[in-house]
């Protein structure tokens, strides 16, 4: 009964936006702005990095929270990974928000830097070359960076099943990637199958690239 109780409450705290909530008090709605996403890159653009940098670190709290604090409680490894899992999830899909939320990029790195610290700097790797890259190379790579967070995912497991074989870790970081996919194919996909575009083209933008069409097109900002 604790567990499933800890189970929920992760999820519905992690239903709470900061990144939308720090907009708002700039007058502004996440929704109607950028890439209408509610999360830290998009913050940036409609305030300032700074802004997006604090929302995105209180995202990835939520994620580090549900596994430490449940941790301290002394609840079972499984339930503290439930616990990850739901804050993941609360990100994604928040009952404060009409269940339409972020990607949960730095909800799930928060999660997998409680899980287990080494493989998510390994995982990270990816990451920081692909930051590097887009910072010194013109013009600009815009696809280079989600697909190396996608990386950055599938490497955590990898990395803990390479050394332990299955675990209940690596179970959960699979099951993070496929919250990720399956949050990039679903968020808004009537819109973009609307436009008439080819099915595959629509699908492997997204998952790959976290790209939908309206962004392909130029209708919606790419942040």
């Amino acid at each position: 009964m604790i567990d499933a109780l800890a189970v929920a409450v992760s999820y519905v705290l992690a239903s709470i936006s900061f990144p939308y909530w720090i907009a708002r008090v700039k007058g502004i709605d996440l929704r109607a702005f950028g890439s209408r996403k509610l999360g830290g890159s998009n913050l940036a653009k409609a305030v300032t990095p700074w802004h997006g940098v604090a929302g995105g670190l209180l995202d990835g709290a939520k994620g580090f929270a549900a596994v430490v604090v449940t941790r301290a409680l002394g609840l079972p490894l499984e339930t503290q990974l439930l616990c990850g899992l739901a804050a993941i999830a609360g990100q994604m899909w928040p009952i404060f928000h009409g269940f339409d939320g972020g990607r949960a990029n730095a909800t799930t790195w928060g999660f997998q830097l409680a899980a287990d610290f080494i493989a998510f700097f390994i995982g990270w790797i990816p990451v920081i070359v692909a930051a590097v890259l887009r910072i010194t190379v013109r013009p600009r790579p815009k696809r280079l960076l989600p697909l190396a967070n996608l990386l950055s995912y599938a490497v955590f497991p990898a990395v803990i099943w390479e050394q332990e074989g299955t675990t209940p870790t690596v179970l959960a970081g699979i099951a993070a990637l496929l919250l990720i996919v399956v949050r990039r194919l679903t968020a808004g996909i009537a819109e973009d199958l609307a436009t008439g575009a080819p099915t595959a083209r629509v699908i492997l933008n997204r998952a790959l690239f976290d790209r939908s069409e309206l962004q392909e097109r130029g209708l919606v900002a790419i942040t």
